[in-house]
């Protein structure tokens, strides 16, 4: 309906009450505060980094923790809802302090968890170093005599058993097979040091390779055994650590909500990251509704501190806070995914709500659709609570299925053609011969594509009234009836022309006429301004591609009716068997609710191009920021109102 009216606050507070204005002005939720422009006067930006990041830690190992709590709490519910808690006594009867020390046992036994499981990885490594070995019956890390050498290897499992024994014999080495699997040979080789370097070639010709096992440790057979027990010992205490892991998921709840209050104080430094200070005192900037002056100047007489509150000045980054009724204001975040108005222009989300909901009922006209968008969006804001831009998400597809429960009863599509399909295949009778109140899309595909049309030259031309309607506002009536008007009077001649020829030829005259001599106005010379004016006719192509757009209303019910009416066939083939209706109901869900889904996104996307192209484009002024308040964070708590807060209220959370 209109942007709210903005005011300009600024406040000058000792540095040691910093914190607290901050948060009180948080929790009023209207203020935007502002990053200052420049540095002079001695001020400058009131940094925090340390402290900052300190906050960032301690938040960073709370939703750490969390994310181990939520895997142990069990079963996730179908429905989580936030709770409504006192920040200020949860602190001070002690949840807080429990809620930590959940959170610190969670990282002990998080980090225990991880030393056991690369403690497992490295006894099941030497499980398998070892298995081969089991046969050795010397000590690990004995590697010979004073002059005697003592070496494990391989050879591979090609090489001859008894022709690597009886070679290695003649040079003097005691060659001991250990083992033998499907790729090498273990073997234990011993000889006199002096002959080391001279049988290195010999090895290298049958293959041999070292194999380092540990350098310490009793025989193969024994540590083998230890590492088994050492592996069983880890998994029993790992399996006790995620019992008590479950134990302390009870505590899930104590920690999301002091996950809300430490994200709070993260807010609350960031926001004061945007004030300026000098050594004893702090300069905050920002933006206000006007209608909440009174509120936030209540805040402020709590303190020792100074403030004005002001209209914006001309060059001000003024930020934008949409003001519209319960229904509109559901469809102020399409209008966002745009660009926000600039301040002090028009706000169009009401005008374009309306047509919205018009234009993406008649796109995905069908009331089985319409009915489970409705069920499913105000079902899902009733049992979830979401927060508001969520729930606003929601409603307006709630409304948007509203409307095409409307049209589908006009345009007699539920679930496509299910009626008839579902009285011919499975029940075997004769169905009526029309549902629809007006005509079937797909039989009268013309009519529908006409009636397309039409919705879409009504839809031009609101916003060719908008922008009349602002013209005047402006105090220019003369250029509203010159820009606007005789456009209007041009369509007006070709749409008689059609009806009445003889009257509609002379209102298309003065339509034409009226165009070429009104829109080159601003020109040089009465030449200059009579091509401007005929060069302004081909503005008339640009109006009849605007038009042809609205086409893809045609298409996008008929993509829904006709993918539905397949689905139909599909779910019926086998009739009224009980066959028939096990294949009913499995492809009714399935392919309905695909259907359902893919269109629509379909729907939305085009619903919103329409608007943005074809819709904005005769009168929006964009350029405006939204406005963004800083807020305690509510991911999973809820406030209680102020008068429940009684005594416990507390600046500090």
């Amino acid at each position: 309906m209109s942007i709210s009216k903005m005011k300009k606050l600024t406040v000058f507070a000792h540095a040691a009450d910093a914190d607290r204005v901050v948060r009180r002005l948080m929790r009023c939720r209207c203020v935007d505060v502002a990053v200052p422009e420049n540095e002079e006067n001695g001020l400058r930006l009131n940094l925090c980094e340390a402290e900052r990041a300190a906050q960032e830690e301690k938040l960073s190992r709370i939703n750490a923790a969390l994310a181990f709590l939520h895997k142990h709490s069990g079963k996730a519910p179908l429905v989580k809802l936030r709770q409504t808690v006192d920040r200020a006594a949860f602190c001070a009867d002690g949840s807080a302090k429990e809620a930590w020390f959940t959170v610190e046992r969670v990282e002990e036994i998080t980090d225990r968890l991880a030393e056991i499981r690369a403690e497992r990885g490295r006894a099941e490594l030497l499980m398998e170093q070892l298995l081969p070995w089991r046969g050795y019956d010397l000590p690990l890390g004995v590697t010979g005599t004073g002059r005697t050498r003592v070496v494990l290897g391989t050879f591979p499992a090609s090489a001859d058993r008894e022709y690597v024994h009886d070679s290695l014999a003649i040079d003097g080495v005691h060659c001991e097979l250990i083992g033998t699997d499907e790729r090498v040979h273990y073997a234990v080789l011993i000889f006199h040091r002096a002959d080391e370097d001279k049988l290195g070639g010999r090895l290298a010709e049958l293959g041999f390779l070292r194999v380092s096992l540990k350098d310490e440790g009793a025989e193969p057979a024994a540590e083998f055994d230890a590492a088994r027990r050492a592996l069983r010992w880890l998994g029993d205490e790992a399996g006790a650590l995620e019992k008590e892991l479950n134990t302390l998921a009870e505590k899930t709840p104590l920690v999301e909500v002091l996950a809300d209050i430490e994200q709070t104080t993260l807010t609350a430094i960031k926001t004061r990251e945007r004030m300026a200070r000098t050594e004893n005192c702090v300069m905050l900037t920002g933006w206000l509704p006007a209608d909440a002056e009174k509120k936030v100047t209540a805040v402020l007489e709590r303190f020792a501190c100074a403030w004005e509150i002001t209209e914006p000045e001309e060059g001000d980054d003024v930020p934008i806070l949409l003001r519209n009724n319960g229904f509109a204001a559901n469809f102020e975040w399409v209008l966002g995914m745009y660009a926000y108005p600039k301040y002090g222009t028009y706000d169009p989300t009401f005008v374009m709500s309306i047509f919205y909901f018009i234009i993406f009922g008649i796109m995905f006209a069908d009331v089985g659709y319409g009915l489970m968008l409705v069920l499913g969006c105000f079902g899902a804001i009733k049992l979830l609570k979401p927060r508001e831009g969520m729930k606003r998400f929601l409603s307006m597809f709630g409304y948007c299925g509203i409307s095409s429960i409307v049209w589908g009863v006009v345009l007699g599509s539920y679930f496509g053609d299910l009626p008839k399909m579902f009285m011919t295949k499975m029940l075997g009778i004769a169905p009526p011969e029309k549902i629809a109140l007006w005509f079937d899309p797909i039989e009268e595909p013309m009519t529908f594509l006409i009636f397309s049309l039409a919705v879409g030259a009504v839809h031009l031309l609101g916003g060719m009234a908008v922008q009349f309607y602002l013209l005047c506002r402006e105090g220019k009536p003369l250029d509203a009836l010159m820009d606007v008007g005789s456009w209007w009077l041009l369509f007006a001649g070709i749409a008689l022309v059609v009806i009445k020829p003889d009257i509609g030829l002379w209102v298309l005259i003065a339509g034409l006429a009226s165009i070429i001599l009104t829109q080159g106005r601003h020109k040089k010379g009465v030449i200059g301004r009579l091509f401007g004016g005929i060069g302004k006719l081909y503005d008339l192509v640009s109006y009849m591609s605007d038009l042809l757009s609205y086409s893809r209303i045609l298409a996008l019910g008929l993509a829904a009716a006709v993918i539905a009416q397949v689905i139909n066939i599909l779910g019926t083939l086998k009739g009224g068997t009980v066959v028939g209706y096990i294949m009913f109901v499995l492809v009714f869900l399935v392919g309905h609710g695909l259907n359902l889904v893919i269109n629509v996104l379909g729907t939305f996307v085009h619903a919103s191009r329409l608007q943005y192209i074809e819709f904005f484009n005769k009168f929006y002024v964009d350029g405006g920021r939204p406005f963004k308040p800083a807020l305690p964070a509510d991911t999973y708590t809820l406030e209680p109102e102020p008068s429940a807060v009684g005594q416990h209220e507390n600046e500090s959370i």
